[in-house]
């Protein structure tokens, strides 16, 4: 009896969570209709995961949230710490358009994403492996080729490990 109790106090504070994230969208990332377009027109994973769950994990890709505290704007911030204002306009839009990208689709269920929690791992080691800004410049450009080329189907997830972008950006990712 007690666990049922537990468990629908979880839920109601997780429903509750979830409802103040979508009523306070953060300003700094994309639009929720954007989110709520890309949803709707994905009939797998509408079947798969409700609108709401959906938007909440978007915003934590964002944000952060316990589990992983540095989010895509922790992680945009790093990259752009130094930039010139001309390299920093380009990267910064770089960086909008594929954290929505990926936001866009790392949110969904795990059984139908074609982006999951290891290649955001690796993703944001590899902007921040080198600290030059021509390093972080280079990293951006190829991420952002790479994420377009696995939304068209062009590049498989196993495709994305260490040593390509080792190879692609010539550093060592290894620790």
């Amino acid at each position: 009896m007690k666990l049922a109790v537990l468990t629908g106090w979880v839920v109601l504070l997780a429903s509750c969570m979830s409802s103040a994230i979508l009523e306070q969208w953060p300003e700094q990332i994309p639009q929720q209709s954007y989110f709520k377009q890309l949803y709707r027109e994905d009939d797998g994973n509408q079947a798969r995961q409700s609108e709401v769950e959906y938007l909440v994990w978007v915003a934590r890709f964002y944000e952060g949230w316990e589990m992983m505290p540095i989010g895509w704007q922790d992680i945009s911030e790093s990259v752009l710490v130094d930039l010139e204002p001309i390299q920093f306009r380009a990267i910064d839009d770089h960086l909008e358009r594929i954290g929505a990208q990926i936001s866009g689709e790392w949110a969904k269920d795990n059984e139908v994403r074609q982006i999951d929690s290891r290649m955001l791992s690796l993703w944001a080691g590899v902007m921040q492996a080198e600290y030059s800004a021509e390093y972080r410049i280079a990293a951006v450009q190829v991420i952002a080729r790479d994420v377009d080329d696995i939304l068209s189907g062009e590049l498989s997830m196993e495709h994305v490990t260490e040593d390509r972008y080792g190879q692609l950006l010539g550093v060592s990712l290894e620790p």
